[in-house]
């Protein structure tokens, strides 16, 4: 819950140390599977929240601005649970909330502008078959958006634009990032809710 405040995803081999300590192996990770299962019963049940193991996810669910579906844990819950229990080779976790119609707090202003960004980025994504070559993202498309790679934006200090994309959004898990270009990353997958997306393009394309 820390990490997942914090927007950091939660590495197994973490998890994995937390339960069993540096030197106890878990063949097969069966363990790690067991443990995953019945923190999932908890959580479900105590704050309708869910684990869900990240890369395989950004692999096999569709993009979310594309889903059709009234809420994320509509179109996540299914695909969550079989992931959570049977991670495979991922290698990190992250909190999903699988309530219907979930209540979200209103984000700070700075984080709404940080959300806004990533939207943006994500649509981009979208529209380019799910890959965008970083040196397109920063030299063809953020000039158009009118920002430039050091530009900062209002409710987030000093973080330059280009360091938000590459770093905070990669960390948070929003893009992913491989030979140069950027796709869409588990958190984008798993946490987005499809309405919203779908309502903040409608906004902007309005």
């Amino acid at each position: 819950l820390v990490g997942e405040h914090s927007g950091k995803p939660l590495a197994r081999t973490e998890l994995k140390e937390a339960v069993l300590g540096k030197d106890r192996t878990d063949r097969g990770g069966k363990i790690i599977k067991a443990v995953i299962a019945a923190a999932n019963e908890k959580l479900r049940h105590l704050c309708g929240l869910e684990l869900a193991t990240a890369n395989s996810a950004a692999d096999a669910a569709p993009d979310a601005s594309q889903a059709a579906g009234p809420s994320q844990a509509e179109a996540t819950q299914e695909a969550t649970q079989e992931r959570a229990v049977g991670g495979g080779a991922a290698s990190k976790l992250l909190l999903v909330n699988v309530l219907p119609r979930a209540v979200a707090p209103e984000p700070a202003d700075g984080k709404l502008v940080f959300y806004a960004l990533v939207e943006t980025v994500l649509n981009l994504l979208s529209d380019h078959g799910g890959r965008l070559p970083e040196s397109e993202l920063t030299e063809t498309w953020l000039p158009k958006l009118g920002l430039k790679e050091k530009d900062t934006l209002p409710g987030l200090g000093t973080a330059k634009v280009c360091d938000l994309i590459s770093k905070r959004m990669v960390t948070e898990g929003f893009l992913v990032k491989t030979q140069g270009a950027y796709a869409q990353g588990p958190r984008a997958v798993l946490s987005r809710s499809s309405e919203a997306a779908n309502t903040f393009r409608g906004e902007l394309e309005g």
